[in-house]
């Protein structure tokens, strides 16, 4: 599976690492395998937006708080507290939906004791396309911890393929045992319904929950257990509370439980990367059934080695924290796995600091030119410091858009343009002709119908046009977008659930495919930006863009190709989908291809 180590193609952008943000320990960025940062593409060609959960332990005053960066995570912004209280050190964990962002938050310290504050919640952080922020919606407590007998901490979030929210806790016990229990929500948060227990070990606990294609997945273990680590699965489509058996993922143990960072492949199965109880660094790669072999990533021994990784397409980033001369100089390396082979070590930062636990997100889209790792900076695990930056740039190759890829035709005037910022219940207001069921809620439009679902904008008419729009649809089936809609006649772009694009001509019931070609991406689960324009008359001219990369451009010049202007719109065969950013420009005469 993974050969011998060959030379790193890589080029390091950053020597040493940048400072960011002020914290009160070199261990700020603790739980290792909760992921504290999201990345979030705001479409229409903005800068995406990167927010970062930190528990800055009264630096500042302040708790658990939401950093905001507009430039690529080199500096970050405060923007709001989380759970602002400084002496109760909650973590928190992100999962981007869409625009939104959920997230989860419990104590976690090196140390545990009962305590009836030690409790889990949950939290919506909306974003409201008017203001360009995010706000809280009301906090939901998930587990309560009802006296000072047990406490509840290390919380994990996952979204299952059917949209379902999980959320797995270990309750720590009287007896000094911890049992991992877990709660989902099938209402989209607004609460949460306990679960049966899924293990018990004799110490304190530690895991990751993920969801990897149809499935979710539990490894875990506990602290100085030297006990294998164990795992239990679930499929989706089975009843809330059944679970495959308890059973051994591997047979070396994972060093607290906790010490390891996870990313879901994009093929059904999962990369992950821990340290075992003999204080190495290993990786194996789950294959949706079984973890197959090991693989030494570092032989030195420490306990505050950590890795964070970050997948881009098929390649895998591992950043991990490295001990050079004594307790307090440490290095920040990273290793890259391409084609199964992982790459040689390169140092990324040598400063004589301690190097705490390290975060990044979990996937970037094809095309990223750098890959971030955000890590605690100090005198000592224990110092005030910094959480700071370190950077390398991407591999490229498969993942990169093709060199002669040209930028999407560009936009002229402002035709039209919906946020769907006021909720509706039942279509999307006086502006839209709708055939099927939406609604609006939550700046989103939102589809209600496993039927045809259309909805054209009618103040958009238009020949030479484009159209943008936030899209998700959970790998579900198709969704897209629709250009000079005439009666019942249109051109429509669509993402299908195997993450490859069509651009169709339909008139009536009769379906012409005009082209097809991969989006670029290795997953459908995530929002995409989809662009798409028409130009001409004879013949037509349709570009299909993803996220700002043309990927597929057609030419009809049938005799049925659609002439005149039309409105345009979205489009989809299935209930729950998400659309949001609605734009139509006109197209600017010098944008013509040759």
């Amino acid at each position: 599976m993974v050969g011998t180590a060959t030379a790193l193609l890589a080029t390091v952008l950053l020597a040493s690492g940048t400072p960011l943000i002020s914290v009160g320990a070199g261990n700020a960025l603790t739980l290792p395998a909760q992921r504290h940062g999201v990345r979030i593409d705001l479409g229409a060609g903005r800068e995406p937006v990167w927010l970062l959960a930190l528990q800055q332990s009264g630096v500042e005053r302040r708790g658990l708080s939401l950093f905001r960066s507009d430039n690529g995570a080199r500096s970050f912004r405060y923007m709001a507290p989380i759970q602002p209280d400084t002496s109760h050190h909650d973590r928190a964990e992100l999962l981007a939906v869409g625009r939104d962002v959920a997230v989860v938050y419990s104590y976690e310290s090196s140390s545990l004791s009962p305590s009836s504050r030690h409790d889990v919640y949950f939290q919506w952080w909306r974003y409201q396309s008017s203001s360009d922020t995010w706000t809280p919606e009301p906090a939901v407590r998930v587990f309560d911890s009802p006296n000072d007998k047990i406490a509840y901490s290390r919380a994990l979030l996952a979204r299952d393929s059917q949209g379902r929210l999980w959320i797995q806790a270990f309750r720590l016990e009287q007896n000094g045992r911890s049992t991992a229990v877990i709660s989902v929500s099938t209402n989209n948060g607004s609460s949460f319904h306990a679960q049966p227990e899924l293990d018990q070990v004799r110490r304190r606990g530690g895991g990751r929950l993920l969801s990897v294609g149809n499935k979710l997945v539990f490894v875990y273990g506990m602290h100085d257990g030297f006990e294998p680590a164990r795992m239990r699965i679930r499929k989706d489509s089975d009843p809330l509370d059944t679970w495959e058996p308890v059973r051994e993922a591997f047979p070396e143990g994972i060093y607290h439980g906790a010490a390891l960072s996870a990313v879901a492949d994009g093929q059904g199965g999962m990369h992950f990367v821990y340290k075992d109880e003999s204080e190495r660094l290993y990786y194996r790669r789950f294959d949706g059934s079984t973890f197959g072999p090991r693989t030494l990533l570092e032989d030195s021994r420490d306990w505050a080695m950590q890795p964070a990784t970050t997948r881009v397409g098929n390649t895998l980033y591992v950043f991990y924290n490295r001990l050079k001369s004594s307790t307090s100089t440490y290095e920040l390396r990273a290793r890259v796995l391409r084609n199964g082979t992982f790459s040689e070590p390169v140092v990324l930062d040598s400063q004589k600091t301690f190097k705490g636990y390290l975060n990044a997100v979990d996937v970037l889209p094809a095309g990223s030119t750098e890959v971030p790792c955000f890590f605690g900076n100090a005198a000592d695990a224990s110092a005030q410091g910094t959480v700071s930056r370190v950077a390398m740039a991407a591999q490229g190759g498969e993942e990169a858009p093709p060199p002669d890829e040209e930028d999407p035709p560009s936009p002229g005037a402002l035709l039209f343009s919906d946020d769907f910022s006021s909720p509706v219940s039942r279509g999307l207001g006086a502006a839209w002709t709708v055939k099927g069921l939406w609604y609006a809620k939550n700046g989103r439009a939102i589809s209600d119908l496993d039927g045809e679902d259309v909805a054209l904008a009618s103040p958009s008419a238009c020949a030479d046009c484009r159209v943008d729009a936030l899209v998700q649809h959970f790998a579900e089936d198709e969704a897209g977008v629709v250009l000079r809609a005439q009666g019942n006649a249109r051109y429509t772009l669509l993402f299908l659930k195997n993450g490859r694009l069509q651009v169709r001509r339909e008139v009536g019931s009769s379906v012409k495919v005009l082209g097809e070609a991969s989006s670029g991406l290795s997953s459908s689960w995530d929002a995409v930006t989809l662009s798409f324009s028409a130009r001409g008359s004879g013949p037509v001219e349709l570009v299909a863009s993803v996220n700002g990369q043309v990927r597929l451009t057609v030419v009809d010049s049938s005799s049925s190709a659609l002439k005149g202007a039309g409105t345009a719109g979205l489009i989809t065969p299935i209930a729950g989908v998400w659309f949001d950013g609605f734009r139509v420009h006109a197209l600017e005469p010098d944008t013509v291809q040759p």
